[in-house]
């Protein structure tokens, strides 16, 4: 194909010939291995997808790339019967681009969890947005503010932060972390809602376990369960009665700016075997396997904040998180985690969070079962027994998802990813399912058949032309 104007099939020469394909497929080859380096790097897929693989370098590379097709294509007109396999390998190329482009854009990659016993019809993914709920009376919440953030690609600063306009504050996001090692901490507060805060150790030859119970706020409690023993801030017992009396327990409830108030029951007694109070320091023996309680401190009003540590790379400990300023106060919000704000005319929940999709449809998870390689704490395999229960089914389908044996239903395939255990027992309390949903491959199929098509018909073709010079 020829133009008139010599600039334009200059131009267009250039577009059909391999000056520009070769740097184009070039670009590509080095932005694939840049991902896997990164991928590796990172120890993190998504920092790939974000960095690399959804780059605006990626796109123009591909759409050079179909672009160097599709005019290699358009500059054989008119086609003619010898050029059917060439066209039908380049026709082939362009499908499976596209039918990735769909996928990517339409498509949905996420994990599901859900806990033993219950059921879910969201699915978390990679999209992460900022929302904010207010409530004006403190019960009802509505969605104040909901908005897409991609914080890793456009991190929050100091001198650019994200700010969310409320009442008569802001909201304002100053600081990002990729990768943070969190721990909690607690920190002093002037608000007066705020409730107590205790650490203690409890001790004997065989046994050192360091804890801390920190209340919600002033009027509500806070617990910990250690199997048997079960321990309370900030619940009355004179008032409210004992909360496990199958158990042995013990209440704290802070007295002063110095002095806790402690009652040790038994199990089913109603009346404490022993009382007292303690301030930092003080031990109490208690008459269970000879342990001893001793104060390691104690706040009057606090608040739990976390610390945060950046570090360079992800690991199954770390989270990202956002540093947020709302009037003189400072503090950290995790990934999927939930904070409360108040000012003079509102309470806020705000909350950094992956984006949840509705499926349309509950997962129900009926049974969880894991084996362990024998004589370790190592999972060999887990399964999930679970109960879909879609409009478009008269009984809901009961089904098993293992590994490498998923679950097909609606257009979505559910992979059994993994699961959460109890801390203190090892037991299994939820799955986690990864979820796809992948409406461009039939597109990629089209694409293969029709450049498997190309190349044999290329191969053949080419080998009867050999065979007639001969």
């Amino acid at each position: 194909m020829r133009f008139e104007n010599k600039y334009v099939n200059k131009f267009w020469r250039f577009s059909t010939s391999f000056n520009l394909g070769i740097p184009v497929m070039v670009a590509i080859t080095l932005l694939i291995t840049w991902g896997t380096i990164v991928e590796s790097y990172y120890n993190d897929a998504f920092a790939a997808q974000q960095l690399v693989y959804r780059s605006w370098m990626m796109y123009v590379s591909m759409g050079l790339l179909v672009y160097n097709l599709a005019a290699v294509m358009i500059d054989r007109w008119p086609w003619k019967n010898k050029h059917v396999p060439f066209l039908l390998v380049h026709l082939g190329i362009i499908t499976l681009i596209f039918g990735g482009w769909v996928t990517q854009k339409f498509g949905l990659d996420g994990n599901m969890l859900i806990n033993i016993n219950s059921q879910s019809n969201h699915v978390s993914v990679g999209q992460t947005d900022f929302v904010v709920y207010a409530t004006m009376d403190g019960d009802r919440y509505t969605k104040y503010y909901d908005q897409e953030v991609d914080f890793f690609r456009k991190p929050p600063t100091e001198q650019k932060p994200f700010q969310v306009d409320l009442s008569d504050k802001k909201i304002i996001v100053d600081q990002y972390v990729k990768y943070a090692r969190i721990s909690k901490k607690l920190v002093k507060s002037q608000d007066e809602s705020a409730g107590a805060s205790i650490k203690f150790q409890l001790q004997n030859p065989n046994v050192k376990q360091v804890e801390v119970l920190t209340q919600p706020s002033k009027n509500k409690s806070a617990d910990i369960n250690l199997g048997p023993l079960k321990l309370y801030m900030g619940h009355v017992v004179a008032k409210s009665g004992r909360r496990a009396l199958e158990a042995n327990e013990v209440y704290f409830n802070a007295i002063d700016n110095e002095y806790i108030q402690f009652d040790l029951y038994k199990i089913a007694d109603l009346k404490p075997y022993k009382s007292g109070k303690i301030k930092i320091g003080d031990v109490v023996q208690t008459n269970w396997m000879g342990l001893e309680l001793r104060l390691l401190d104690y706040v009057p009003q606090a608040v739990e904040d976390w610390d945060v540590v950046p570090v360079e790379k992800s690991t199954p400990l770390t989270t990202s998180a956002v540093r947020i300023r709302f009037g003189q106060k400072t503090q950290w919000i995790l990934l999927n985690d939930v904070i409360k704000l108040f000012d003079s005319n509102a309470a806020y929940l705000v909350s950094y969070q992956n984006r949840r999709i509705d499926l349309g449809f509950p997962v129900f998870l009926k049974n969880f079962e894991m084996i362990m390689y024998e004589g370790t704490q190592r999972a060999k395999s887990y399964a999930s027994h679970v109960l879909v229960k879609s409009p478009q089914l008269v009984v809901p389908l009961e089904a098993e998802i293992a590994m490498n044996e998923p679950l097909k239903f609606g257009g979505y395939t559910f992979y059994q990813a993994s699961y959460n255990q109890d801390e203190r027992t090892g037991e299994p309390t939820a799955t986690v399912l990864s979820v796809n949903y992948d409406p461009g491959r039939w597109i990629k199929y089209l694409g293969s058949l029709i450049l498997s098509v190309g190349i044999i018909w290329l191969f053949v073709q080419t080998r009867k032309r050999k065979t007639a010079q001969l």
